[in-house]
């Protein structure tokens, strides 16, 4: 469930916080009160597109973090950890940061994650609800999908998927088989100058490039570092014109033979002869080291020419096959396996079309099997919508689903779906987006989320406004099917109906004021959490009354009163998931 909201500079909106609770959240306001800016920033947390004009006037970033209970959820858990993020004992929190600079930034559980990985974790997260989903409802592929989420086939849907994109790797390797004789002698011809260029560079390491560089910059710097070991060890031997001073290791070794004689005078000496003893030891190695190095300091200026002009060989071919080296190396691997494939081409040919007659049979069988799943999920749907549709008022609806055999697989299987009505007795039926008034889409929309809600699948669903066009007993009704899907999920709703606003077991009001800022007006929209009383003032209000007409609270009264005895009661819902106790190990959101 969704536990807390917090909005700062998104819109007109400075800084708002809100506090959801369990089931049926509601929230209203005037037109242009700020409802829907709450959604535009719910959207955001999802995955949605971020543009700087949802950033408030006068700063620089918009900030947008919610914080969700996942506890027991291992679909979002699984998620998680398929990328790499920590769980937060069971709480997920996404933080969206909205720069102006388009230099955007997304948290989950404080690690930086880029949309696509956002966009994967929160796919199940929420359900949404709008009056962008009734236009959605018209693609054969968003009612399949009703489908399945009602069957319970989501298991069964992802290994067609998978199967489906192995299916067309098959296809696209054969394809690459299957160019005309030309080209495939052409594609040879060109592979064998690349194959022999890459053999005559005798390519061994990945890193050769950086070896020769290393060797080519001592090689360059051979004299001055030849003079250093010289001047070293006349330092040490005494041999230097430059500096006629005593022999180090001289020195050293008489500090060491004094030390020790005055050790016998003053025990603490014996320190200093451990340090003068080592210091000799260490002077007679130093002097070992730099004979050996300067006998391995090479000035030959044949190998000098030797590196330059392989470096200029790695550098072409890097620049052909690269950018670097162990790219290079692996084309070359590439074109290998490439020109064997070609050379062996009618034995790769029959390997591949029988790869993807082999890949096709594996899709068709489980395919079909979904197939068969889908057929009976899809009767059941429907008479389950057609019962919701009679609670809501259209109880002589007809109401259809029709799965259309397709040609050819695609990700989704071997089925398109349609959905069809008739509204109205003596209408034929008829695409759901054709027939269907708004208002009738709307408690469409409603009957089908209340039948896959009691499936389990989402634990939070976010209604916007799904209420328009109706009104009435109807409007009683949505708002009683609105707390029934709330009963083991937490619902949000937006809406500006008081016969659904009744029905809320927490309720926000949105306003939309003008303080004065900076010694400037800015509009600010604030989200009220409505007491009992307030409750009962903005029902009064959505009914058309001044807050304070007598008229209009009595009948708000009498509302609330009325959806408090309106099955299923208060008294009776359950917990939900996220309440649960973990020993029954259900499901929690």
């Amino acid at each position: 469930m969704l536990k807390h909201l917090r909005i700062q500079n998104f819109a007109i909106i400075d800084a708002v916080e809100i506090a959801f609770g369990n089931h049926l959240n509601i929230i209203s306001g005037e037109t242009g009160a700020g409802k829907s800016i709450l959604m535009d920033a719910l959207v955001l947390i999802l995955g949605g597109r971020a543009s700087s004009d949802l950033i408030r006037r006068g700063f620089d970033e918009a900030t947008v973090e919610a914080l969700f209970e996942i506890s027991g959820d291992k679909e979002i858990l699984a998620a998680l950890d398929l990328h790499g993020l920590p769980s937060e004992e069971g709480e997920l929190i996404v933080r969206r940061i909205v720069h102006r600079s388009g230099k955007n930034r997304i948290f989950v559980n404080g690690n930086m994650v880029n949309i696509t990985t956002l966009q994967s974790i929160t796919t199940s997260l929420v359900d949404l609800c709008s009056q962008h989903d009734q236009q959605l409802l018209a693609r054969p592929e968003e009612q399949l999908l009703w489908i399945d989420r009602f069957g319970e086939l989501e298991a069964e849907r992802a290994e067609v998927r998978k199967l489906f994109a192995h299916w067309k790797e098959k296809r696209e390797a054969l394809s690459a088989l299957s160019t005309d004789s030309a080209q495939r002698t052409q594609r040879l011809d060109f592979l064998r100058f690349q194959i022999h260029e890459l053999e005559e560079a005798q390519l061994a390491s990945p890193t050769e490039d950086q070896e020769l560089e290393q060797e080519l910059k001592v090689l360059g710097n051979a004299e001055t570092l030849f003079a250093f070991t010289a001047e070293a060890e006349g330092v040490i031997h005494g041999t230097s014109d430059e500096n006629p001073s005593p022999p180090l290791l001289d020195s050293v070794g008489m500090l060491l033979n004094k030390a020790r004689q005055l050790a016998n005078t003053d025990p603490k000496l014996a320190e200093a002869v451990e340090y003068l003893n080592a210091l000799k030891v260490h002077t007679e190695e130093l002097a070992i080291f730099l004979r050996g190095y300067s006998q391995g300091v090479a000035r030959d200026e044949s190998r000098l020419e030797e590196l330059n002009a392989r470096l200029a060989l790695l550098t072409k071919l890097k620049r052909k096959y690269g950018p670097a080296l162990a790219d290079t190396i692996q084309h070359f691997e590439q074109f290998q396996k490439e020109l064997a494939l070609l050379e062996n081409h009618d034995s790769s040919l029959s390997e591949a079309q029988a790869a993807v007659e082999q890949s096709l049979n594996a899709l068709v069988r489980v395919a079909s099997v979904l197939s068969q799943s889908r057929g009976r999920a899809a009767k059941s749907f429907a008479k389950a919508v057609v019962v919701e549709l009679a609670d809501l008022h259209m109880d002589r609806a007809r109401f259809q689903t029709t799965l259309l055999p397709l040609e050819e697989p695609i990700a989704s299987g071997l089925d398109s779906a349609r959905f069809d009505i008739a509204a109205n007795p003596g209408e034929p039926m008829g695409p759901l987006n054709k027939i269907a008034s708004g208002g009738e889409l709307s408690r469409i929309m409603l009957a089908m989320h209340n039948v896959v809600s009691s499936r389990g699948n989402v634990g939070v669903y976010l209604f916007d406004e799904v209420d328009t066009g109706i009104g009435g007993k109807t409007a009683v009704t949505v708002g009683a099917k609105l707390q029934k899907v709330a009963l083991n999920n937490q619902v949000i709703c937006i809406t500006h109906l008081p016969q659904v606003a009744a029905f809320a077991d927490r309720h926000f009001h949105v306003e939309k004021t003008v303080q004065r800022q900076g010694g400037e007006e800015r509009t600010v929209c604030r989200v009220i959490r409505l007491s009992e009383p307030e409750r009962e003032l903005e029902l009064a209000r959505m009914l058309g009354g001044l807050g304070n007409d007598k008229a209009a609270l009595a009948n708000a009264r009498a509302m609330l009163e009325k959806a408090r005895l309106t099955l299923p009661k208060k008294a009776e819902k359950k917990p939900l998931k996220a309440q649960e106790p973990k020993k029954e190990n259900r499901k929690e959101r």
